[in-house]
């Protein structure tokens, strides 16, 4: 029982230095990584980070931290989708 309590509260923060180094907790998923952005599943949703030359320097599932490098231009939210049935029958 103590397990699923864990997961329906976990929280998410993001620490981000001069728009360089980022750290964060709350990550669930990685969904890609490139130069240009991060695509991440957090427990407050999806996100993406778009920027530059930006680097996974260690991402540890088991507890949801993320640490990246490189430069931040901006960091974007979003609801996961419905499936399609469900977007079509409202």
């Amino acid at each position: 029982m103590e397990n699923s309590q864990n997961k329906t509260s976990k929280q998410h923060e993001m620490h981000i230095s001069c728009r360089q180094n980022g750290n964060m907790t709350g990550i669930e998923k990685v969904i890609s990584s490139c130069e240009t952005a991060l695509c991440l599943v957090s427990a407050c949703g999806n996100m993406t980070i778009n920027g530059e030359k930006l680097k996974i320097v260690k991402y540890n599932a088991d507890d949801g931290t993320l640490t990246f490098e490189g430069t931040v231009n901006s960091i974007k939210y979003s609801g996961a989708k419905q499936p399609l049935i469900k977007r079509i029958f409202k």
